[in-house]
């Protein structure tokens, strides 16, 4: 042997590793593969926090998770990303013995330290904490029961302040001491308060080690904004779950809706970036219109209608699910926890992601819907798209209608051809038209044909267009020009953007 190219070899001490037993059930396999490495010593988190500047933020941070996480074994790890205002001489001064401190140079990304920091963590569960984010009593525990409570949940998150997506719940409070008191009064485990959802914000990001080793980490085609939604995606796509937990509050002290710390034109620009490579990455879905359609206005008849305990929904046309879960969501919150879901979609580029959303998925023309389910009867039906989009609308309601058990119920939307864009048009304004081309359909046409069917309780609602003050009273104006009897109620009907109905089927 030539000793001038010897090295001494990495030595992988794996006498004492057991192997996996082999199984069918892929969660048992992830999961053994994972704590075949397992040792006595392992702790149950790794909490991590990442500071730059904002040391009076980071302060407390840490100060509140050295004071609201003591009935769980963590290490800490202590980011300082590149830091000029002595946050690496206080995480040097934090009083907690197992924890490790890393220090960039230079800020170069929240992502960056990431992928030193993660061949470090020792524990079974990740959790990342950024300093603007200070949690409350029972947070973990509370969040590590719901992780627990299934294996194919692969990512929780807590409701807190300043945060979109509806994950934000406002509690009102006076000061942080009064913040906290109020957080553990809110803070109380209850899996009926816990919602799939098919993309989350992460204010505090939670995953096992196991999700990690099988789904990876951030995809650097991202600059940085969608970065999390394309992770929230994969992890889907392997088959776990996203939960929101509406059992747990944490507070977000970060002023989101007015930029603080950010520059608007840079934002601006890392969103258009970031939503395109999604686009490009998913093949045409698009990271908000396909993923945040909760259809609010359409499926608040959930809240109040008179459903079994065992619920067989449908969905049409829902894009990427987001109005599946949150059929579930709501009849959960009513108590009704055994919910079949069925999706049919027109388009074949949602019918993965429809998959991770609902039990049974069918993509196919609209005209062969019928074909599909001659022998399904449903409680619930739901058109996501307006039904006036479609080549044969009533033809359509007739067959979703029929496919209703007796006191089933029907939502769908008209899309509003009479709104302010056919107003504009007819004084002489060139506005762009409606890309969906919808049919002129007249709402009260639609209410005629359901009661032909034969359906009962037949109620009304409506979407608004989002306009700025600013739109509106260009509006208004235009409208007084033209009549000058107009008032706010001609202003509200133009600025209508879907009609929103709910049909129910007579009882035999």
């Amino acid at each position: 042997m030539n000793n001038d190219y010897y090295i001494e070899p990495i030595v992988i001490n794996s006498d004492t590793l057991i192997p996996p037993s082999p199984s069918d059930d892929i969660w048992k396999n992830r999961k053994n593969a994972y704590f075949m490495y397992d040792k006595p010593d392992v702790p149950t988190c790794s909490i991590v926090v990442q500071g730059y500047n904002r040391l009076n933020k980071t302060k407390y941070c840490v100060e509140c998770i050295l004071k609201y996480t003591q009935d769980v074994d963590y290490e800490l790890i202590l980011v300082d990303n590149g830091s000029d205002d002595g946050t690496l001489e206080f995480f040097q001064s934090v009083p907690y013995r197992n924890k490790k401190i890393i220090h960039m140079t230079q800020n170069r990304g929240a992502a960056l330290p990431y992928r030193y920091y993660i061949s470090l963590i020792k524990g079974k569960y990740l959790v990342n904490i950024p300093n603007d984010v200070y949690v409350t009593r029972n947070w973990l525990s509370n969040l590590l029961k719901c992780y627990q409570s299934d294996p194919k949940i692969g990512f929780v998150e807590p409701v807190s302040s300043n945060v979109s997506n509806l994950q934000e719940v406002k509690l009102r409070f006076s000061d942080f001491d009064d913040m906290q008191k109020k957080a553990a009064a809110f803070n109380q485990s209850d899996p009926a308060k816990w919602e799939e959802r098919l993309r989350l914000i992460s204010v505090i990001s939670f995953f096992s080690r196991e999700v990690l080793d099988n789904v990876g980490t951030f995809d650097a085609a991202y600059s940085h904004d969608f970065i999390e939604d394309d992770l929230c995606a994969r992890i889907r796509r392997m088959g776990y779950k996203l939960v929101l937990c509406r059992d747990t509050w944490v507070c977000h002290d970060h002023d989101f809706r007015n930029l603080e710390d950010k520059d608007p034109a840079a934002f601006k620009a890392s969103l258009e970036s970031g939503r395109a490579v999604y686009r490009e990455k998913y093949h045409g879905i698009d990271p908000w219109d396909d993923i945040s359609n909760f259809e609010l206005t359409l499926l608040a008849p959930l809240d109040s209608a008179r459903l079994p305990n065992q619920v067989k929904a449908m969905t049409v046309d829902v894009r990427c699910g987001t109005p599946a879960l949150e059929i579930r969501n709501r009849l959960k919150r009513r108590g009704t926890k055994d919910v079949t879901s069925y999706a049919f979609t027109t388009a074949a580029k949602y019918y993965l992601d429809l998959q991770t959303a609902c039990d049974e998925v069918t993509c196919d023309r609209i005209d062969f819907i019928q074909q599909h389910y001659m022998n399904d009867a449903f409680d619930v039906v739901v058109l996501g798209e307006p039904v006036n989009t479609y080549p044969m609308p009533v033809r359509l309601l007739q067959t979703l209608y029929g496919f209703l058990k007796p006191g089933g119920m029907l939502l769908f939307k008209v899309r509003n051809t009479d709104n302010y864009c056919a107003f504009l048009r007819s004084v002489g304004i060139e506005v762009a038209s409606d890309p969906d081309l919808p049919a002129n359909t007249p709402l009260n046409e639609i209410l005629a044909c359901l009661k032909l069917f034969g359906a009962v309780d037949c109620t009304v609602s409506a979407d608004l267009e989002s306009l700025s003050v600013a739109d509106q009273n260009f509006l208004m104006n235009k409208l007084k020009a033209a009549n000058p009897d107009s008032d706010q109620a001609t202003l509200n009907r133009l600025c209508i953007k879907d009609y929103c109905i709910k049909a129910i089927r007579r009882q035999l």
